[in-house]
């Protein structure tokens, strides 16, 4: 209710017009069924950005997600909304489908997902093998965002097998018949040998190598906006972590994009960057700091 009499607040006054479309374009009838494969390397990690805006009728995404066998999937979504514009009630919407089309998680404000929240999560365990897919969607008319998904995959264990033991073991065969009496030759002599004297010399381990002490840190971004000031980031490590107000640091990947850490908490800290912008800050997603 609180978002429809927004909606009709806005008109009223004469200000942004509320678009009466469904945010697809008029031509999709099965948005699903156009959807992006997440291609995940070697170590099972798979990325993936863009941006959504309902106005414009790019109102969600659809991913794939095919798997070869019983696995579990995790899921990271980083948002970052539309600034000032945002709505008290601005969320964008993830669920992921299972190769029936079933909801087998789903994160939105109908679920009852709290508002603003940035940082979404899906943690998928044992699932079946088949294709499923991952939507994201915006929930408000008004609404603008853009995101960035990490999904990791890990095999789920294999399946315990059964041993048949001893049913395909061949039955052994006549053995040979040994005679009562010793039937070695009279004349036989055993061969002489000479043992062989081995000396070993014990040398102590040489000592443990002691690491060098690292020059950097990584930490990981968990928020991009950008402002009249420039692009204000939020970084994942906090004066718990050993950050501190003035600390220097760059995003890594991003030319000439150097900062220095504020309005450090025990969890985060902030640092606004300048000469970049958020697409090259959302490719990135890490930053180095000098300890």
């Amino acid at each position: 209710m609180k978002r429809v009499l927004l909606l009709f607040a806005v008109a009223a006054c004469g200000g942004q017009q509320i678009p009466q479309h469904n945010g697809y374009r008029e031509t999709t009838t099965k948005p699903w069924k156009k959807f992006k494969t997440l291609k995940f390397d070697d170590k099972g990690e798979a990325k993936a950005d863009g941006d959504l805006s309902y106005p414009d009728r790019r109102r969600a995404a659809w991913f794939g997600v095919d798997l070869a066998s019983p696995s579990n999937l995790t899921i990271r979504l980083d948002i970052t909304p539309p600034g000032d514009a945002v709505n008290d009630d601005f969320d964008l919407g993830l669920e992921v489908l299972d190769p029936g089309n079933r909801p087998v998680v789903r994160k939105d404000l109908d679920e009852g997902d709290s508002q603003h929240d940035l940082n979404k999560g899906a943690d998928l365990k044992d699932l079946p093998a088949g294709h499923y897919l991952l939507h994201l969607y915006l929930q408000g008319r008004l609404d603008t965002a853009e995101y960035t998904i990490h999904a990791t995959l890990k095999s789920a264990g294999s399946a315990e097998v059964k041993s048949d033991f001893p049913a395909q073991v061949a039955f052994v065969g006549p053995l040979a018949m040994v005679p009562v009496t010793d039937d070695t030759p009279k004349n036989y002599r055993p061969p002489v040998t000479t043992p062989v004297v081995v000396s070993t010399h014990h040398h102590p381990p040489p000592p443990p190598k002691t690491p060098p002490p690292p020059t950097t840190v990584s930490a990981r971004i968990i928020a991009v906006s950008a402002g009249s000031g420039g692009v204000t980031i939020t970084v994942a490590r906090g004066t718990a972590a050993g950050a501190h107000n003035g600390e220097s640091g760059k995003v890594v990947g991003v030319s000439g994009a150097t900062f220095s850490l504020a309005n450090c908490n025990e969890r985060a800290c902030q640092a606004t960057l300048t000469g970049v912008t958020t697409d090259q800050i959302n490719h990135s997603g890490q930053v180095q700091l000098d300890p």
